[in-house]
């Protein structure tokens, strides 16, 4: 992967919250603030109609690319909108959550 990108890759798990994990290549003191930034960004950006997966836990990487400060996200939750609520879940409970690095 390139340097020039910040990758946070989330396992968000449903039914315990304790098996929930990020990985990543950012300092763990700036998680919030980017995860905060990729939220915001988000916003207002439509409903989405599709079908959200239905799984017991979820995978999400989200990458910045530092060279023009563009987030893109891969997940398998299938909808938009469910993505978004699950990094919100993980951004309110950051500090319960184990990170380690890429």
């Amino acid at each position: 992967m390139p340097e020039n990108y910040l990758i946070i890759k989330i396992h968000f798990d449903l039914l315990k919250l304790k098996k929930t994990t990020i990985k990543t290549n950012a300092k763990k003191n700036r998680l919030e603030k980017m995860l905060e930034t990729w939220l915001f960004g988000q916003s207002g950006q439509g409903k989405d109609s599709k079908t959200p997966n239905r799984e017991s836990a979820y995978e999400i990487e989200i990458k910045l690319d530092f060279s023009d400060d563009t987030f893109y996200t891969e997940s398998d939750t299938g909808n938009k909108n469910l993505t978004c609520g699950i990094v919100a879940s993980v951004l309110g409970s950051l500090d319960k959550i184990v990170v380690s690095g890429l």
